[in-house]
């Protein structure tokens, strides 16, 4: 269950926040790696310069990202921080090239899947880069889904940007949960540390809002 806690006008850092950030930047080919203090405050630590756009990244272990290509004929790929270049092949991922915000892609450590959104087609990718076992879901509780994030026990969150929603689902790409967030479009999400809050924000011009969420069993 998800459970509104309050809307942030600014978000503060605490206790079961992460204290880094890896900022794709949009529309141009470098990815920033940002530490964020307990005050809150940004700093730069490294610029990684890549042969590609890239719209969304997560950790894939110590050392590796994975980002969702935009403009690029690989839509998942993967960077060191010493910025070497690779790319995640699996029979499920499409093989075409996606826009800035048309797609996204995360990693959950604990199954080896990684789960990338099409969001022109409404559909969510869980490929299993182990076993090149996978699951693609279309359903009604998903329409034009934006960023994804890792949720307790190997679930996914996913942004449902046209129901102003986010579905749940499991390891095996069923819904679980659908939560409606009481802002148009949510577009990015990100889980704390303890698995305990959500913080979903979304792209509406006119009405932005950013919101933190409780989670609970």
């Amino acid at each position: 269950m998800i459970s509104t806690l309050v809307t942030l006008v600014v978000l503060k850092q605490d206790s079961c926040m992460q204290f880094s950030y890896i900022h794709p930047c949009h529309r141009r080919k470098s990815i920033a790696l940002m530490s964020v203090s307990k005050e809150s405050n940004i700093t730069v630590q490294k610029t990684l310069t890549t042969s590609f756009e890239s719209s969304t990244i997560s950790p894939l272990d110590a050392d590796t990202f994975v980002i969702s290509a935009t403009n690029h004929p690989r839509p998942v790929r993967t960077i060191t921080i010493q910025g070497r270049e690779g790319d995640i092949q699996h029979r499920l991922l499409p093989d075409r090239t996606y826009t800035t915000k048309n797609s996204a892609c995360t990693y959950i450590p604990s199954t080896n899947t990684i789960v990338f959104t099409d969001q022109c087609q409404h559909t969510v990718y869980m490929c299993n880069i182990t076993s090149g076992e996978g699951h693609v879901i279309t359903t009604d509780e998903i329409r034009s889904p934006r960023h994804v994030c890792t949720g307790p026990d190997g679930t996914v969150f996913v942004c449902s940007a046209i129901t102003n929603s986010i579905v749940q689902l499991s390891r095996e790409g069923q819904v679980l949960m659908t939560h409606k967030v009481d802002m148009f479009y949510p577009s990015a999400l990100s889980l704390s540390k303890d698995g305990t809050h959500l913080v979903v924000s979304n792209s509406h011009v006119d009405n932005f809002k950013i919101k933190l969420f409780k989670i609970s069993s």
